[in-house]
């Protein structure tokens, strides 16, 4: 059964923002976009982009909340957590610049996804992310969104010069309020529900550990259906490995990632960590980043501090990695990745991402 959205864009929108902590924006009318040009490059002050402690940034940006690299590293691919900011961003990984990436309509969508208008590209709100290469010099970048409607919105896009060609999309299922978004090897995806737009208090529910959430698989011809086991406490960050057998999901608000086989069968193993954790990421050697921050019931998002951990996803162990204390510049770290000897942090508020040396 295939579920559809039902909620207005503007209602739906102040609801993500006010729980997310960032002012509600109205969403106006769509309109198309022009056929893409090459994305504009950022300029920023240097002094206000400074290093702190052992982080550096690349600044200019709006809510960085999901980044993943694309063409080997050379480039990142980043969401914007902010209606009307960006919708994507392209980082240099060897300039350490930015771009904001040119949107247009692609003139063969995907038929896998019939039945989808383009999105107001003006109002494009991402938070997580996939990419999946495709032919050619473009990968197809897989992004949940928030402008508008609640959706998973398909680009094909070419890094090198900042443009996105728009394929296709499929709307959450009703109520469904998204976080997290991971292709799968059939060429499905599968899309974690982090709240529900019937609840107004969800933040604090989910903080308190009240299940609100699931994770959703999508099939073509399929639509969607529930993934047996993802019944948790904010559903957030996802990974499944490259054969599609076995899915991990964050839960935000009891502080553990769950493994689960989206076959369906099989008990769940779960890792504790010490912090709220938001998105996961796959290393070079196939183990998983997770990555996240303090957060406390009734506590008011301010300077939470954040940390990273290495999980093992055979044994589901973690190994400590980077543990930061939230700083004026940079906190709520919300995804890491690593490029050659480098790490690069994003966070769902803040004006740059963050990057390191790897310890």
């Amino acid at each position: 059964m295939l579920w559809t959205n039902h909620l207005g864009g503007t209602q739906r929108m102040r609801f993500v923002m006010a729980l997310a902590g960032i002012a509600a924006l109205a969403v106006s009318p769509a309109s198309m976009a022009a056929p893409a040009v090459p994305g504009a490059a950022l300029e920023v002050s240097g002094g206000a982009c400074a290093p702190a402690g052992d982080l550096h940034f690349v600044c200019g940006l709006k809510n960085v909340e999901d980044l993943l690299p694309v063409d080997a590293g050379r480039w990142l691919v980043g969401s914007s957590y902010e209606e009307g900011s960006a919708g994507l961003y392209i980082i240099d990984t060897l300039d350490k610049s930015a771009r904001k990436v040119s949107f247009s309509v692609g003139a063969r969508p995907d038929p896998r996804y019939p039945g989808c208008t383009p999105p107001d590209f003006a109002h494009l709100l991402t938070h997580g992310l996939d990419v999946v290469a495709a032919p050619g010099n473009v990968v197809t970048v897989y992004a949940v969104n928030h402008g508008g409607r609640e959706s998973v919105e398909m680009f094909r896009l070419r890094a090198d010069v900042a443009t996105a060609q728009w394929v296709g999309c499929v709307l959450l299922p009703r109520y469904a309020i998204g976080n997290a978004v991971a292709a799968l090897p059939d060429g499905g995806f599968v899309v974690s529900k982090f709240l529900d737009q019937r609840d107004s208090k969800g933040r604090e529910h989910l903080l308190a550990g009240q299940v609100n959430g699931t994770v959703y698989r999508w099939r073509t011809g399929h639509g969607f259906e529930e993934v047996p086991g993802t019944r948790l406490a904010g559903d957030n960050g996802l990974a499944v490995t490259k054969d599609g057998r076995w899915l991990f999901v964050n839960a935000y608000g009891t502080r553990e990632v769950v493994r689960v086989a989206l076959s369906g069968h099989g008990a769940a193993r779960v890792a504790k960590v010490d912090f709220n954790p938001d998105n996961l990421r796959w290393t070079a050697d196939g183990r998983l980043f997770v990555t996240g921050q303090f957060r406390h019931l009734g506590a008011p998002i301010g300077q939470d501090g954040w940390e990273t951990v290495v999980l093992d996803p055979n044994s589901m162990r973690t190994m400590p990695l980077l543990r930061e204390r939230g700083r004026p510049e940079f906190d709520d770290a919300a995804s890491t990745v690593q490029v050659g000897s480098v790490l690069w942090i994003s966070t769902f508020r803040g004006d740059r991402i963050a990057y390191r040396p790897a310890p």
